[in-house]
């Protein structure tokens, strides 16, 4: 049923995320505030009874139909919520990372009515994400595409979305969440290692076994794992792995605090990744720890300055690794620099200011 019209908006921005332990999205929208921006933060996995959250998760052991069922079910009320939220606060904006299970029907409610859509991708929209089922749309159907990876706009370009929607832009961090610290005793004792690792662990598929094996190769190392229930389904493959291990996702306050008692942040992606760099790695310099991620092509257009180290194989990473924690005044000097080119250049503060003029340019 087509829900009758929204007369006027408002001066007001909408941010939808689907995160809790670092979410970008909130960072977000304190960045907007900061602009001064009148901003209205929902989580989508906060307008539901949480029965529907753990219904979802395990309804794909039930028969499909079974599955389907459910899974409309809850998707429907989350847009349910959505849409009467919409029609009490008429958002003149509305920022969604990645999709947020928003329908394209709701989209189409709020585009009639002439809110401006923005899409933040965490992901690539054209991979195959099972519980994405319409992402594609949503992003097709976008007043402007805010891509963190130069290896997705050739896709978008493919489907005649064209160039002045698809922003290019790093994802950046938040300053005010990531920064040095001086650790409590107990908290130094909780986290100290030389090196720190913090994520899920993917299930047992091929973005779980290539981060599995990426770190393995650090198991000679002082490392420490933090991460979920997820890792268990690798650890009979992976055994060095499971000594390391800590099962305790943490949040971005304690995975600040846990860069400030190590030394080296390796960072791994998934292989929706094409040339991008990651949050981690923005988040990681900014804490002050020193980042040693994977290549990815991206890290040439905002590293010019070579105030990156990275690792190309497995074993480089552990001959990089081995080196900098021999030579760990050359390690604090880069660190150094590359925490001060990413609060020069890279804080949400200044990403968004740069998002909103383009959104400006095409009022």
């Amino acid at each position: 049923m087509r829900l009758p019209d929204t007369k006027t908006l408002h001066e007001l921005y909408w941010v939808l995320g689907e995160q809790d332990l670092g979410p970008l999205e909130f960072y977000l929208a304190e960045a907007l505030r900061f602009h001064g921006k009148n901003v209205n933060y929902y989580n989508i996995h906060k307008l539901y009874p949480a029965y529907w959250g753990r219904l979802n998760v395990y309804s794909h052991r039930l028969p499909r139909k079974a599955d389907n069922a459910i899974r409309n079910k809850f998707v429907k009320i989350i847009n349910e919520s959505l849409l009467s939220k919409y029609n009490s606060e008429k958002p003149s904006h509305i920022f969604i990372y990645n999709d947020c299970l928003v329908l394209p029907e709701t989209l189409d409610h709020f585009k009639r009515n002439g809110t401006k859509i923005i899409v933040f991708l965490g992901d690539d929209p054209n991979y195959l994400y099972p519980s994405k089922k319409s992402f594609l749309l949503t992003v097709i159907n976008a007043d402007l595409i805010i891509t963190p990876d130069s290896g997705w706009i050739d896709g978008l370009r493919m489907l005649d979305i064209p160039d002045y929607k698809i922003y290019f832009s790093t994802v950046g961090t938040d300053e005010n969440v990531f920064y040095p610290v001086t650790p409590e005793p107990d908290e130094f004792n909780k986290y100290k290692a030389d090196i720190l690792f913090v994520g899920t662990g993917y299930f047992m598929n091929a973005w779980g076994i290539k981060r599995a094996m990426v770190l393995n190769e650090l198991s000679g190392f002082d490392m420490k794992i933090f991460g979920d229930k997820l890792w268990y389904e690798l650890f009979p493959y992976f055994p060095e792995l499971k000594k390391h291990f800590i099962f305790q996702p943490l949040s971005a306050k304690e995975v600040n605090i846990a860069s400030s008692c190590c030394k080296i942040y390796p960072i791994t992606v998934n292989s929706g990744v094409i040339n991008g760099v990651s949050t981690r790695v923005f988040d990681g310099m900014a804490s002050g720890i020193f980042v040693l991620p994977e290549f990815k092509k991206d890290f040439d257009l905002f590293f010019p300055g070579g105030e990156v180290v990275y690792f190309k194989t497995k074993k480089e990473l552990k001959d990089k690794a081995a080196y900098f924690l021999n030579n760990e005044k050359e390690m604090k000097e880069m660190s150094a620099a590359s925490r001060k080119l990413v609060l020069e250049k890279y804080t949400l503060k200044i990403i968004v200011k740069n998002i909103l003029e383009k959104l400006n340019d095409h009022s």
